[in-house]
C-alpha cells in the first residue's frame, strides 16, 4: 500500500486567500444546523425510518457505522458498509456505498461505492477490499464533501488491515468521487474546520491533515495502547485537532490525555482525562459522540458514558476541558449520538443502557438538569444506532445503524430521523 503525503511548511496566519473563502454560517461549517427551540424542549421525539434501496445484487450490506453528514443545501448523506462477500458479486462486494437523501423530496440516491471509485481512479488492485465507510461526512469551504473508507481484512493488534484506508471527496451532486489519500492505516474518522480536513487512522491513533487550499498532507502518530481506537476526534474553529492519547506508565496503568495539535500538527497542549477508563481498554470506543455549540464549545461523550465539555473560550488551561459526569443520571450509558437545538443550552443524545434499552437524553448545560425517555423501536430486532451532529434544515436529527432481519440470521442497515 502506497502512502501519499506532503509535509511542506505553511504559514499558520490568515492569508489573503483565506479571506476570499465564501463566508459560511458557523453551524454549516461544523456540519450541523442550529434550529429554533421547540415549545417544550423536554419532550420525547417521534421517529421515522428512511427507506434504503440497495442495489439488487447486494445481500451483504449490514450497517451504517455513524457515517452521516449533510451539505449546505440540507441534503443528508450516509455510508452503508458491508460484511462478508455477496455470492453474486464476488470479491467486488467487499465495498461500501454512499447515499444522498433529500428531506424535501424524500428521494434517496446512490452516489457510487468505494471499489467502483478505486477502479475509476486507477488505484484498484485485484483482491482489494474497502468494506467500511465509517467516518462522518463533512462539506468543507471548497464545496467538496470529505469522507474516508477502510478495509478490515487481515488486521490484528499492531498489524494494519491488508488494504489500508482512503480519503475521498466529491461535490454534492456529483456521482463520481475524487481520491485524495491512500494510507496503510484504516481511516475511521474525519473532521474539519472548513479548510483543514483531518482523518484518524489505526492503530496508534495516526492523525493525517489535508489542506484544502494547498493540497499538502501532514501526518503524526498520537499514540494509543492495545487495540484501542477512538471512533471520533475533535477539531475547533482554528483548525486545531484534539485526539485522545493513551500510554502505559511504569505501574502498568493507562494514562489518557486529550492532545491538542495546531495546524502544523505540532503538539501544543495535553489535557488529562482521568475518567477515560475501562477495565478492557481494547473494547473502549473512545470519543463516540459530539456536538458543537454556537460559541464554539464542543460537548462530547466517551463510550463509558462520560460527558465532557471542551470550553474553547477558557483562559486557563485547567478550565478548557471539564468532565461533567455520566450523561445519563442512572449511570453508564453508551451514547454515540449527540445534538443540540439552538447551539446555546440543550444537549440531546440517543444512547442505550443494559436492561433499560434505548434512551433519549435531554441535558440542560446551564442547569445540568437531565431528563430521559425510553425509546421503543416496534418490531425491530436487536437495533443499534450511531451518528452524531447531523441535522437537516428543518432541525430534525439523523442516526444510522442496523437491525436484525426478520429471520434474525443477519443484519440490515437502518437510517432514522428523529423529530
Amino acid at each position: 500500500m502506497s502512502l501519499l503525503s506532503a509535509c511542506s511548511p505553511a504559514d499558520n496566519s490568515k492569508t489573503e486567500s483565506d479571506v476570499q473563502i465564501p463566508l459560511r454560517p458557523f453551524d454549516l461549517k461544523v456540519g450541523t444546523k442550529f434550529s429554533p427551540l421547540p415549545e417544550n424542549p423536554f419532550q420525547a421525539p417521534t421517529l421515522e425510518e428512511i427507506p434504503i434501496v440497495l442495489p439488487q445484487s447486494v445481500d451483504n450490506a449490514d450497517a451504517i457505522w455513524g457515517a452521516t453528514g449533510r451539505d449546505d443545501e440540507g441534503n443528508i448523506y450516509f455510508g452503508v458498509s458491508t460484511h462478508g462477500i455477496a455470492k453474486r458479486l464476488g470479491n467486488d462486494s467487499r465495498t461500501a456505498y454512499l447515499y444522498q437523501y433529500n428531506p424535501q423530496s424524500k428521494k434517496t440516491t446512490l452516489q457510487s461505492d468505494v471499489l467502483t471509485e478505486l477502479k475509476r481512479a486507477n488505484i484498484y488492485q485485484e483482491g482489494i477490499g474497502q468494506n467500511k465507510l465509517h467516518s462522518k461526512i463533512y462539506q468543507a469551504n471548497d464545496g467538496y464533501l470529505y469522507f474516508s473508507s477502510f478495509d478490515e481484512a487481515g488486521e490484528e493488534e499492531g498489524i494494519n488491515p491488508t488494504w489500508g484506508g482512503h480519503l475521498w471527496r466529491k461535490k454534492p451532486h456529483a456521482l463520481e468521487w475524487e481520491h485524495i489519500l491512500s494510507t496503510e492505516e484504516a481511516l475511521i474518522a474525519v473532521n474539519t474546520n472548513g479548510r483543514y480536513v483531518y482523518t484518524l487512522g489505526y492503530w496508534d491513533h495516526v492523525l493525517y491533515q489535508y489542506d484544502t487550499k494547498t493540497a499538502n498532507v501532514r501526518r503524526t502518530a498520537v499514540g494509543s495502547v492495545s487495540t484501542h481506537v477512538s471512533r471520533n476526534f475533535l477539531v475547533d474553529e482554528k483548525g486545531h485537532a484534539f485526539v485522545p492519547s493513551l500510554k502505559e506508565n511504569d505501574y502498568n496503568e493507562i494514562e489518557v490525555y486529550l492532545n491538542e495539535y495546531d495546524t502544523q500538527l505540532q503538539l501544543i497542549e495535553q489535557y488529562p482525562m482521568p475518567n477515560y477508563q475501562k477495565d478492557k481498554i481494547k473494547h473502549h470506543h473512545g470519543i463516540i459522540g459530539y456536538t458543537r455549540m454556537e460559541n464554539g464549545d464542543i460537548f462530547f461523550t466517551t463510550s463509558d458514558g462520560g460527558l465532557y465539555q471542551l470550553q474553547l473560550t477558557a483562559i486557563n488551561r485547567q478550565e478548557k476541558l471539564s468532565y461533567k459526569g455520566n450523561i445519563h443520571p442512572d449511570g453508564q450509558a453508551y451514547v454515540p449520538s449527540l445534538f443540540t437545538f439552538t447551539g446555546k443550552d440543550f444537549i440531546l443524545g440517543l444512547g442505550s443502557m443494559p436492561k433499560k434499552g434505548f434512551q433519549w437524553i435531554i441535558y440542560d448545560s446551564n442547569s445540568a438538569i437531565t431528563v430521559n425517555y425510553k425509546i421503543d423501536f416496534p418490531d425491530w430486532k436487536k437495533p443499534m444506532f450511531y451518528g452524531t451532529l447531523t441535522k437537516d434544515n428543518d432541525g430534525y436529527f439523523y442516526v444510522g445503524g442496523w437491525r436484525a432481519t426478520s429471520d434474525g440470521k443477519q443484519y440490515q442497515p437502518s437510517l432514522v430521523k428523529f423529530k
